[in-house]
């Protein structure tokens, strides 16, 4: 059999949950032929390229307008004239992933992003494929532009995700709530107490991890500075990316600090980080927030895009594992209540592990050879 895990890199999150259940079916030892894409393989040069800037510039330098476009685009009424005018735009621009999908007729498509949804969809429409279709959606909020009509199953995180799909028009049979596949090794916890050795952190501290994604983005620096300046038994563990700028920043203001800052530049070890941790600070990416569920970690949201890092926030807010941050100050004081209160931040810590789904890229492995063969 052959199945095909398509992406689109625009944002991290989209391929690093193709690749995991890439890893699913790796670790299952299975003989089909199982390939991870990156549909903007098969798109034109300009779009190709176009695509993952224009999401990179609109998220990182006109939040605003990203999140006027991320409204506007969802309003139901809006779709009537949108609909038509991107699946005409998909065609023009994907037309060679069209021929793609076509030629190599694959038994399955696993999409972890909404462009290929949309083109499979369409191509099911048409008659031109007749393999099965299941897109994974990989934020807890759901966006219009991920609902296609002839998707055979979605896999979401949550029952807050569900009732979005439904509310869309998805029939409630089609939706299996498996949750984001992550890393294996999210799944797999150090006790705190030896991933604190194993890292060399000072022990017998309150832990707090910052997080800046890959680029090493966010209030990252105005963080560090206020909590870093109070004389809590804190220690902070900050995670740069590949922003060097950032390093050399935070290393001079850990010099002055009042407590002990370990600063990173890009690892592969986060699991371990956050096994050594006690709560999180970092941006709401539905990745990044499977991950720390899985690790029972509570999440304070520094900044979020808004839109779909918007609804992932709700989530957390309404679950009661997250908070969102109104600025830098407050920061301060909410990790100073959690720390005071063992009660809370064993409570957050629990309601995180219960919403975790640690089984994710497998049972979506599964679900794609049930299909398959039903």
């Amino acid at each position: 059999m052959k199945i095909f895990i398509v992406h689109a890199p625009a944002g991290a999150g989209h391929k690093r949950a193709a690749e995991a259940i890439k890893d699913a079916f790796d670790r299952a030892k299975t003989t089909h032929d199982v390939r991870v894409v990156n549909s903007l393989d098969y798109t034109n040069p300009m779009f190709s390229r176009s695509y993952p800037w224009g999401y990179n510039f609109l998220v990182s330098k006109a939040p605003f307008l990203w999140g006027f476009f991320f409204y506007l685009t969802d309003f139901k009424p809006f779709q009537f004239f949108m609909s038509p005018i991107r699946r005409l735009a998909n065609f023009v621009n994907g037309f060679g992933f069209y021929r793609f999908i076509i030629r190599e007729n694959p038994d399955c498509v696993i999409s972890t992003h909404f462009l290929s949804t949309d083109i499979v969809s369409n191509l099911k429409a048409l008659k031109l494929y007749s393999g099965k279709h299941i897109t994974c959606v990989t934020d807890y909020g759901v966006h219009a532009f991920w609902i296609a009509k002839h998707v055979d199953n979605y896999v979401v995180a949550s029952e807050y995700s569900k009732k979005e799909l439904i509310a869309k028009g998805i029939a409630a049979e089609k939706i299996r709530i498996l949750g984001i596949p992550v890393q294996h090794k999210f799944t797999e916890k150090l006790d705190r107490e030896t991933a604190v050795r194993k890292l060399g952190l000072k022990e017998g501290l309150f832990n707090i991890l910052i997080i800046g994604g890959g680029l090493g983005v966010g209030p990252i620096p105005a963080l560090v500075k206020v909590i870093s300046g109070c004389a809590c038994p804190f220690q902070l563990i900050v995670v740069c990316g590949n922003n060097k700028e950032l390093v050399d920043e935070l290393q001079g203001l850990a010099s002055g600090a009042k407590m002990p800052v370990k600063v990173y530049g890009f690892v592969e070890n986060v699991n371990e980080l956050m096994d050594a941790s006690d709560v999180m600070i970092s941006k709401p990416g539905g990745l990044s927030i499977s991950e720390a569920l899985l690790k029972g970690l509570p999440v304070l949201v520094s900044s979020y895009i808004a839109g779909h890092e918007e609804k992932n926030l709700r989530f957390l807010e309404k679950n009661n594992v997250g908070i969102g941050l109104k600025n830098v100050g407050e920061a301060l004081q909410r990790l100073q209540a959690l720390y005071a209160s063992k009660d809370l931040l064993n409570s957050m810590k629990e309601k995180a592990k219960q919403l975790g789904k640690p089984s994710a890229a497998d049972d979506i492995a599964l679900l794609a050879l049930e299909t398959i063969k039903g």
